[in-house]
């Protein structure tokens, strides 16, 4: 008897996902996307459709022209937009992470990801394509710049105090960077020292180590 309702059960499942995913498909080929409706939207549950959240729609196609200016980084952006009462459907300010996912969306130009793949919706558009694609261009001269700030102190990342165990920290003082440990443990003795002095530092302890050609 077990066996025969174990049967049954799984039989039973089997069809139910069966029948999501055969809905999900049908969904998709309509154009209509199978989940929830980003911010600036609302499922309008009688009818199963995605509308237009005619509250928060204007402030999320404002935020949009305003990052394409160019002049704000996304945590500027971020502080800028909880003024205007774009939150969370938590009524939170958005996280950094839910902003760049925001302006990388293609949904706001009539369009959805599922699965990787890019369809056409039917959901009406919110912003053009063009100010879209000035957006994604923003937001790729951002990310180049943060790598490029990254990249100033090249040691950073590689070392820690010796005498406490933190990370190292660097900055940039008359031209010259200079690294220090970041004391989050407590005091620590250590003072700051000249990247210049650091990498003779390091070209002193690498020379000490013996490789064979093999």
């Amino acid at each position: 008897m077990l066996n025969i309702a174990f049967g049954q059960s799984k039989y039973y499942v089997d069809n139910l996902v069966e029948n999501i995913k055969r809905g999900i498909r049908q969904k998709l080929r309509r154009g209509e996307f199978p989940g929830k409706a980003p911010l600036g939207y609302l499922n309008e549950p009688r009818l199963h459709t995605i509308v237009v959240d005619d509250v928060k729609a204007p402030l999320v196609r404002r935020m949009f022209e305003t990052y394409a200016w160019g002049k704000y980084s996304l945590p500027q952006l971020r502080n800028l937009v909880a003024t205007w009462g774009l939150l969370s459907r938590r009524g939170k300010p958005l996280t950094l992470s839910k902003m760049g996912g925001l302006l990388s969306n293609p949904f706001f130009i009539g369009m959805f990801r599922y699965n990787g793949e890019l369809y056409e919706g039917t959901h009406p558009p919110l912003i053009s394509r063009k100010l879209f694609e000035r957006v994604q261009e923003v937001l790729a001269q951002s990310g180049r710049s943060h790598s490029k700030r990254q990249h100033l102190f090249p040691f950073i990342g590689l070392l820690s105090c010796g005498e406490c165990g933190c990370a190292i920290t660097a900055e940039r003082q008359k031209g010259h960077h200079y690294y220090r440990c970041t004391k989050k443990k407590g005091k620590c003795s250590q003072r700051y020292i000249r990247e210049e002095t650091l990498a003779a530092q390091l070209r002193e302890a690498v020379q000490k180590v013996s490789l064979s050609d093999a």
